[in-house]
């Protein structure tokens, strides 16, 4: 009775932990219950609002924009007029690829020896379990279209928008000329703009000259080392020691080309145009020439092994010289030897996109005059208060959003499209509409196609399969980390400055956006990214032109490697 006595007792004890456990438990699972309710509601509500979205998108495509979804009606699928890749359907080559080499045959494989099938069906079966747990990265795809902005101004309704803002642009060409008339008393229109950012334009065109010799160089010199890698077939080693040779003379001519018109800039002290012609030219010609190179040494390595099965002697396939000089020309960075083509030049086309050009040229220089002068000009030499600059900022806001969008129409729009006029290339899609997106993710993928599909290409894919073996976070970082070195390489010694915001805004907040935004709904999160964009633009602007004339008005002393990191700004007011 004693021991019952005691056995009841500690029941009663533990009676109240338990309940209290099982108060505790029901909680956390209310809890638990309650937020995926809430998230299940609000995931359902974006959905709910895309497929709308979608609906009316469609509606609107059907009736107003019929042209938009054909664009020339030469797409054999209209679906897929504006996809810019396709999914792999297989682990080989395509068959335009393999057949490049001048050794392949179709029936090869009918030809090999019962030791080399067996050999290739062990590869086949090493490769099945990574082929399996390792998704495969879709190709680009060329196809014959127009750009977003020619087919949507193809509808009236989006022709007048563009009728309204070409006579904003020219009332403020009517303000510069008045302005300069009647407090100036000459027309000016921008002409010392024009004169100062062109200043040694005669040295950069020289330079661009012999930059074009080193690469037409390359070509050659991957033409000698596919021949003579296949001269040396039954010699591996000697054959490995000779690629390997090469490919470090590749990297360090590479390193000597970016070097070299970076020190040019500083050396003939050339104004902001002037350096951005050249820095721009030269990473755009490194980014031709490493897609050539990396597209077609693919080529001959599977040429080379395609050869080894069935021929003693093979001769690899280099494409012809009149291929690669089309690609250096040509509006795309990604390495083809055919493109798309149209069928005549529309000369009326080419003429409007040039006088668009112009014309956003003149409002960069009134732009500059009317705003960016006046705002920043004297910094270093007049004493300013917090106040004085946070009205500074904000009254460059709308000039920065301006340049920004002014900046994306001609250098993708009108700068892409004329080039691709005259030279009849058929794929027109150097952007997509980003001004639609909603999350920085989207944002980045189609506000300039053309770096995007390099950067995924010759870049993302390869860290992606060799370097980080699957791992999609730290290939897009890696990718976004040299995006924004480059960024940063061409505005800082553009403007002979060391002051990484554009590293800092792109490589760090914009990095920081896109994992921030990716639930965000559609409406606020395209709301936002405007706001961030046009805020953004108005920050990054009038920072570097406090940096710019800070350093040129202020009389700064350089003894130690410290003051050349040490931003002017804060020298000239510390």
């Amino acid at each position: 009775m004693a021991e019952e006595s005691r056995t009841v007792g500690a029941e009663s004890c533990n009676a109240p932990a338990a309940v209290e456990q099982i108060q505790f438990l029901r909680d956390k699972l209310q809890k638990f219950q309650s937020k995926m309710l809430c998230d299940f509601e609000q995931r359902l509500s974006c959905m709910i609002e895309d497929v709308l979205q979608d609906l009316r998108q469609q509606e609107l495509r059907a009736h107003e924009f019929r042209q938009f979804e054909g664009s020339r009606g030469r797409v054999a699928n209209p679906s897929s007029t504006w996809h810019n890749r396709q999914q792999h359907t297989s682990s080989k080559l395509p068959e335009s690829d393999v057949s490049d080499s001048p050794n392949w045959r179709p029936d090869a494989q009918n030809q090999t020896t019962p030791k080399q099938q067996q050999q290739q069906q062990q590869r086949r079966e090493q490769q099945e379990p990574q082929q399996r747990t390792r998704r495969q990265l879709p190709d680009k795809v060329f196809l014959t279209r127009e750009s977003y902005l020619t087919a949507l101004l193809q509808v009236e309704h989006m022709r007048t928008i563009y009728h309204i803002f070409s006579i904003i642009l020219v009332m403020f060409l009517l303000n510069a000329i008045c302005y300069d008339y009647f407090v100036d008393g000459h027309i000016n229109l921008g002409l010392g703009t024009f004169r100062g950012g062109l200043r040694r334009l005669h040295w950069v065109l020289g330079v661009w000259l012999l930059e074009h010799v080193f690469v037409l160089a390359l070509y050659f010199a991957f033409q000698g080392w596919a021949l003579v890698r296949a001269k040396l077939p039954s010699h591996r080693s000697l054959q490995s020691f000779w690629s390997h040779s090469c490919l470090i003379m590749y990297i360090s001519a590479q390193l000597v080309f970016g070097y070299v018109s970076t020190s040019l800039c500083l050396k003939f002290q050339l104004p902001f145009v002037s350096a951005c012609i050249l820095l721009l030219e030269s990473t755009r010609l490194l980014m031709k020439m490493h897609a050539f190179v990396r597209y077609n040494a693919a080529r001959v390595l599977e040429g080379k092994q395609k050869a080894d099965d069935n021929v003693a002697s093979a001769r690899p396939y280099v494409p012809p010289l009149h291929c690669y000089v089309y690609f250096l020309f040509a509006p795309t960075l990604i390495y083809r030897d055919s493109y798309p083509r149209t069928s005549h030049i529309r000369w009326k086309f080419a003429l409007c996109r040039l006088m668009e050009m112009v014309a956003v040229a003149f409002l960069y220089a009134f732009i500059h005059e009317r705003h960016i002068n006046e705002h920043f000009g004297n910094f270093g030499k007049e004493a300013l208060g917090a106040s004085q600059i946070i009205v500074k900022l904000f009254g460059m806001m709308l000039p920065s959003a301006v340049i920004f969008l002014c900046g994306f129409y001609m250098i993708l729009h009108s700068w892409l499209n004329f080039t691709s006029e005259l030279l009849r290339f058929g794929d027109r899609m150097f952007y997509k509409d980003w001004w639609t997106s909603h999350t920085y993710d989207g944002y980045y993928r189609n506000w300039n196609v053309v770096v995007h599909d390099w950067l995924y290409e010759y870049v993302y894919r390869d860290v992606y399969k060799y370097i980080f073996k699957g791992s999609k976070l730290a290939a897009s970082l890696l990718v976004f980390m040299i995006s924004a070195l480059v960024h940063e390489q061409v505005l800082g010694f553009a403007l002979q400055v060391f002051f990484p915001v554009m590293f800092v805004f792109f490589g760090v907040v914009g990095v920081s956006l896109v994992f921030l935004m990716r639930s965000a709904p559609k409406t606020l999160g395209n709301i936002f990214l405007w706001f961030s964009l046009i805020f953004g633009n108005g920050m990054l602007i009038s920072l570097y032109a406090m940096e710019y004339y800070a350093k040129r008005n202020c009389q700064l002393t350089y003894e130690r490697w410290a003051d050349y990191l040490t931003p002017a700004v804060w020298r000239c007011y510390h």
